[in-house]
C-alpha cells in the first residue's frame, strides 16, 4: 500500500495485481499527490501493462484540459489536422496527456488502407471543448466528458444552459454509469485501449492507457475488462476513448524531458486531433 498526500486529502494507492508493479510518480511535486501515474503489469488473463494518470480535481494548481489541433482550414469543412502527440503536449505545456478523440479523414473511403498523417484534416467525432471553445460539437451517439465552469466533471451530453469548459468525447461506448457495466461481457475483442473515469465524489479523474497487440508483452483487452479495470480503482463514471495504434501516455517528470510511459503497438506515435492532458494552472 503506497500512501499519497494532496492537501488536505488523501490518496490511497492499492495494487492488486499478478506481477510486477513500478511506484507511483508524483508529476507535480508543488502540490504532493495531485497528478500521480504508475503502471501495473499482469500475467493473468493474459500479459498486459496498463498506465494511469490520477489527477486530483479540486487542487487548484492544476487543471485537466483538451488539448486540439490548429482548425486547417478556418471556416472549411475540417475541425483539426492531424499532429504528433508530443507537438500537442509542447504546445499547451502540459505534465500529462493521452489520446482523446476518434476521427476521420474528410474523404474516407471505408473500403481503403487508411492513411494517417501529420497534418491531414479530419472530422473529429463527438464533442471537443477547448478553454470555452466548441471545436467539434455534440455528435448523436457518442457521449462527452466535460468539465463546466467550476470544474466538476460530468459524463454525457451537457444541456443548453450548461456552461461548458472542457470536453472530448468516447469511442463505441461508455464503460461505466452509477458503478454498472455498461459493455457487453460477450465482446472477446483485445486491442489497445485509452479510457478515463472519475469517483462518485468527483474529486478526482483517472486516465488509462493498456499496452496491446504485443503478444508475450501486452495482448490488450476487451472493453467489459477496461470497464472492470476502471472500476476496481474505484470509478463510477466511465468512458473509451479512441484506441487502437492511437493510445498513448505522455508524462514530464520535474527536471525531465517529456516522455512516452506506455509501448504504443505501431511502436511510433500515431498522430491525434486532440488529446486529453493536465497543465499547471494560470497564475501558479
Amino acid at each position: 500500500m503506497k500512501r499519497v498526500f494532496a492537501g488536505t486529502a488523501i490518496f490511497i494507492l492499492l495494487v492488486c495485481c499478478a506481477g510486477c508493479d513500478q511506484d507511483a510518480l508524483d508529476l507535480f511535486p508543488d502540490s504532493p499527490g495531485a497528478l500521480i501515474c504508475w503502471t501495473e503489469i499482469r500475467t493473468s488473463p493474459r500479459p498486459l501493462r496498463m498506465h494511469f494518470l490520477k489527477v486530483s480535481l479540486e487542487a487548484e494548481q492544476i487543471e485537466v484540459v483538451a488539448l486540439p489541433a490548429d482548425d486547417p482550414d478556418a471556416a472549411g469543412p475540417a475541425e483539426s489536422q492531424l499532429a504528433k502527440p508530443a507537438d500537442l503536449f509542447r504546445k499547451f505545456q502540459a505534465l500529462a496527456a493521452v489520446n482523446a478523440n476518434a476521427f476521420s479523414g474528410l474523404n474516407e473511403d471505408k473500403g481503403s488502407v487508411p492513411a494517417w498523417f501529420e497534418g491531414l484534416p479530419v472530422n473529429v467525432h463527438g464533442m471537443v471543448v477547448s478553454q470555452g471553445a466548441t471545436i467539434s460539437p455534440v455528435e448523436s451517439g457518442r457521449t462527452a466528458f466535460w468539465l463546466d465552469s467550476s470544474g466538476r466533471p460530468h459524463i454525457g451530453n451537457p444541456g443548453t444552459g450548461d456552461s461548458v469548459a472542457e470536453a472530448v468525447s468516447d469511442w463505441f461506448s461508455p464503460l461505466l454509469v452509477d458503478s454498472r457495466i455498461v459493455p457487453d461481457r460477450a465482446d472477446r475483442a483485445l486491442h489497445p485501449r485509452t479510457a478515463l473515469g472519475y469517483d462518485e465524489s468527483g474529486a478526482w479523474l483517472l486516465l488509462v492507457v493498456v499496452d496491446g497487440r504485443q503478444r508475450g508483452f501486452s495482448e490488450g483487452v476487451t472493453l467489459y475488462e477496461l470497464a472492470q479495470i476502471l472500476r476496481s480503482h474505484g470509478c463510477s463514471q466511465s468512458i473509451n476513448l479512441d484506441g487502437g495504434g492511437s493510445s498513448i501516455m505522455l508524462i514530464e517528470e520535474p527536471g525531465k524531458e517529456m516522455r512516452t510511459l506506455n509501448s504504443p503497438s505501431d511502436k511510433a506515435h500515431r498522430p491525434v486531433p486532440v488529446m486529453l492532458g493536465v497543465r499547471k494552472a494560470a497564475g501558479f
